[in-house]
């Protein structure tokens, strides 16, 4: 997993802690975090899949021929890439028409492991990157495509903020294509100082039919990417805000943040990703379900493993079974712990499948 400054790496970790079971075999993901000298030493080898969120760091890193071969051999010898967002700018063959600096940047770094360009405009698209508060959960429709990936599901809502379309592909295949327009599901607008602060002019995108996500190969390697973020759950029916403010990266400006109506469970879509890595190692996927723990703060002598879509939740302490809870809240008593130990919580899904989280706490 590519580390990232953005919140959606953290999402992406939580969601990589799984284990399913398929044909009497038990598969487990093992996420690590790299950088830079990660992939400059060659410790690529040392994975199966390469996942790139929502992150623009890679932009400058792949300006280094060295970082790109790298990379670009570790898919051509088998490895497999999912792309989400900035991964998918990052696969593609960047701007066919590139006017802004940072287009001719992305254009430059871009792997071209899937023959796109993309649609995804630093005054248009990209706005919904630059001018995010933090709540940007704007849920637009896709349509999926018969992939094993969705497993039969043909539309679903994914979280949008800023992401390409992609469009010119002759080998790779549309697994998905955006059903509606963020700047019709989410208006937002440039501001300016009059005395007041005043909108001035409505932001524009144009990704409605453009396509929301691939597939391609590239040499023996897999290769999936995402415009959108699966890894973000989505707020139906809500409402655009627009206020002064710090963006997500603490910039000053005038920002939005998308309140309101229903948050879906924060696993809501972790399947598609689970199933991409399950699907680009060319392993049995995992169940299309919802699923996620995490262990919140110790309150009143107790520890909670927030769970969704767990039947039971086992919690072990230095690697040791401590207590299993089969009832909702889903918590350890602590009363009779001391010092610092390493509390794990492992969830139970209806197929067996199994989520997991981990913390230190220290006990007085």
């Amino acid at each position: 997993l590519y580390d990232s400054i953005s919140p959606s790496v953290n999402l992406l970790e939580k969601a990589f802690r799984y284990t399913w079971h398929a044909d009497d075999t038990t598969y487990e993901m093992q996420v690590t975090r790299i950088g830079w000298q990660d992939v400059m030493n060659g410790s690529l080898e040392n994975y199966d899949v390469l996942v790139i969120g929502a992150s623009g760091r890679q932009y400058f890193h792949g300006l280094f021929p060295q970082w790109r071969k790298q990379v670009k051999e570790f898919i051509r010898n088998g490895g497999g890439y999912v792309g989400i967002c900035g991964g998918a700018n990052m696969a593609s063959d960047g701007y066919e028409r590139p006017s802004h600096i940072l287009d001719f940047l992305i254009t430059a770094a871009s792997l071209g492991l899937i023959d796109a360009h993309v649609n995804d405009d630093q005054n248009e698209e990209w706005q919904y990157l630059w001018k995010e508060e933090g709540r940007a959960n704007i849920p637009i429709r896709h349509t999926l495509s018969e992939h094993p990936i969705f497993g039969g599901t043909e539309r679903r809502y994914l979280t949008y903020g800023g992401g390409p379309g992609l469009y010119g592909m002759v080998d790779a295949v549309s697994i998905a294509t955006y059903d509606e327009e963020p700047m019709d599901k989410a208006p937002i607008h440039y501001w300016m100082w009059l005395g007041t602060w005043k909108p001035y002019r409505t932001i524009v995108t144009d990704i409605r039919g453009y396509h929301a996500a691939a597939e391609t190969t590239y040499g023996a390697g897999k290769v999936i990417v995402y415009g959108a973020h699966p890894e973000i759950p989505p707020r139906m029916n809500g409402t655009v805000e627009e206020f002064f403010g710090f963006t997500i990266y603490g910039i000053p400006r005038y920002v939005y943040a998308w309140t309101g109506g229903t948050q879906q469970n924060l696993s809501y879509n972790w399947w598609m990703v689970r199933r991409s890595v399950a699907y680009v190692c060319s392993l049995p996927l995992p169940p299309v379900e919802e699923l996620c723990v995490s262990l919140q703060d110790v309150q009143q002598g107790r520890i909670e493993a927030y769970a969704e879509n767990a039947e039971r939740v086992e919690f072990y302490v230095d690697g040791e079974l401590a207590h299993v809870d089969e009832e909702v809240p889903f918590e350890m008593p602590l009363d009779n712990w001391e010092g610092t130990h390493r509390i794990k919580a492992v969830g139970y899904s209806p197929s067996g499948a199994e989520a997991w989280d981990e913390r230190f706490i220290t006990l007085a």
